[in-house]
């Protein structure tokens, strides 16, 4: 009886799809159906051809056409505008996606805000309605504290971040932080930043050999541990990690977060900035 069951619901669903597929009368409202749209017009073909190409824009435009109501064309179609810095145009799309599926692309909205546009006050109400959705979710492999964590290190409000960054490295251990070895490496480099700015030398070295510990290469790590150093007027052990961040720098590591070559990320730090303090 189930295999029945099972086996009468694809052949409805794949008669109902090759319907909306020959006239366009599609059940919008049918998440099957609105998957096999998404399936056949992005994941076989806009993926295949790339953004860059005129056919990614093209299928996007077609399953709009055809299911107006779907988040994720928006969003796909959104993709190009962001990685070419065109946010006037990609914004609205965004918009458009979050109005439609607040659940799955809010957090995400407020990913772009925090990385690509630095609208960080607006990020921050995006992770927090994201929270009241999914409670302690994740986005491009951080959770939304982490992200308000640097919204507010760049906004200043230090006392927030660090809170934030606590509230983070919990929901990586699930609450046990003797589980060290969950904590994201770049949690522990801003950690280390934020006690940097603050003046607190202890705790920034602490948080960045911790970080080192995990990633030995990170430029950013390297160069932050070196004016943790300059500060205390530790010449040797500055000369020594700013060496490291130019060689681990030239050689091409990185944050390794998806999205850093398109935008820079707060308090990341450039060739120039290590080539300049070294002659200081």
């Amino acid at each position: 009886m189930g295999k029945s069951l099972i086996l009468f619901l694809s052949f409805f669903l794949a008669g109902q799809f090759a319907v909306c597929q020959s006239t366009g009368a599609c059940d919008c409202y049918n998440k099957n159906i609105k998957d096999s749209l998404v399936e056949k017009y992005i994941t076989k073909r806009a993926h295949k051809n790339g953004y860059n190409g005129t056919e990614w824009q093209r299928d996007c435009d077609s399953l709009i056409a055809m299911c107006p109501n779907i988040a994720d064309a928006y969003q796909l179609k959104a993709i190009p505008y962001i990685k070419y810095g065109d946010y006037a145009t990609a914004f609205p799309l965004e918009d458009k996606a979050v109005e439609l599926d607040p659940r799955g692309f809010t957090a995400y909205r407020g990913f772009l805000k925090c990385i690509f546009t630095k609208d960080y006050e607006g990020a921050i109400i995006d992770f927090q309605k994201a929270q009241q959705l999914s409670r302690n979710g994740f986005e491009m492999d951080h959770s939304y504290l982490f992200y308000e964590a640097l919204c507010n290190l760049e906004l200043g409000n230090y006392s927030l971040a660090e809170a934030n960054f606590k509230q983070d490295i919990l929901i990586q251990t699930e609450g046990d932080t003797s589980r060290t070895s969950r904590i994201h490496f770049n949690t522990r480099l801003y950690m280390g930043i934020l006690y940097y700015e603050i003046n607190d030398n202890t705790r920034a070295k602490e948080n960045l050999l911790k970080c080192l510990a995990i990633y030995k290469e990170l430029p950013d790590a390297n160069y932050y541990l070196a004016m943790v150093y300059k500060r205390e007027n530790n010449m040797e052990l500055k000369n020594k990690y700013l060496q490291i961040a130019a060689q681990t720098k030239s050689k091409g590591y990185t944050m390794g977060e998806d999205n850093i070559f398109y935008s820079y990320y707060p308090h990341q730090i450039t060739l120039y900035e290590i080539n300049q303090a070294l002659e200081k």
